[in-house]
């Protein structure tokens, strides 16, 4: 009986850990993101702008990883800074430079999409200035914003450690047609499933055995 009563103690124990860890990794800042672009009330040919810019000050280092790109882009218009790789495939921009910027064809008309991964210094290192990642959609002639007269449709702010508050990542739209959702890690899936798992078997276990 003594055995039974700590066993059952232990699971609950152990289910509680599992769901507080759970809870933890839901309230924080996630790092990965899925943003998407809907440019159906559109058409012809545009562009895409992909910027990484730090603040006035020195910033303390950042990046970010573009990759899973789906629409109908082109060919490459121009790149400037600190950003390389290509597209459909990855993108890997840092904040070191003045002006770090991927613009790109695009064919209007259709969704574009793309996950974005935040990573770098700023996490763990103090400072006062951040680093902003937008993403812009403009038209044939490169000149006139599309979805958002006054500039990005994306945005995001990475604000660094600063004393006792800790680092942080804010993502804004400022269109309808843009969209962004939290990608939930390898970590977060593993910890949700465990939490699950458990608890479907203290129910499990919690069922009146029928007697023949």
């Amino acid at each position: 009986m003594l055995t039974t009563k700590f066993n059952l103690t232990l699971r609950r124990a152990v289910l509680a850990a599992v769901l507080a860890a759970s809870s933890s990794v839901a309230l924080a800042d996630p790092l990965s993101y899925r943003v998407e672009i809907d440019t159906r009330q559109f058409s012809g040919a545009g562009f895409l702008d992909f910027a990484f810019i730090a603040g006035n000050s020195p910033a303390p280092g950042a990046s970010a990883v573009l990759s899973n790109f789906s629409g109908a882009f082109g060919a490459l218009a121009s790149q400037d800074g600190n950003v390389s790789g290509s597209l459909p495939g990855t993108l890997t921009f840092g904040n070191s430079g003045a002006y770090n910027d991927w613009f790109h064809n695009v064919t209007l008309g259709g969704k574009f999409g793309f996950n974005v991964v935040f990573g770098g210094d700023f996490l763990n290192t103090a400072g006062n200035a951040g680093t902003t990642f937008g993403v812009g959609l403009l038209d044939a002639s490169g000149t006139a914003y599309l979805g958002n007269a006054n500039g990005n449709l994306v945005q995001f702010e990475l604000t660094p450690l600063n004393g006792g508050i800790p680092a942080s990542i804010a993502g804004s739209t400022y269109a309808s047609i843009a969209s962004i959702s939290a990608v939930p890690e390898a970590s977060e899936w593993m910890m949700l499933t465990g939490g699950l798992a458990l608890i479907g078997f203290a129910l499990r276990r919690r069922q009146p055995v029928t007697r023949a």
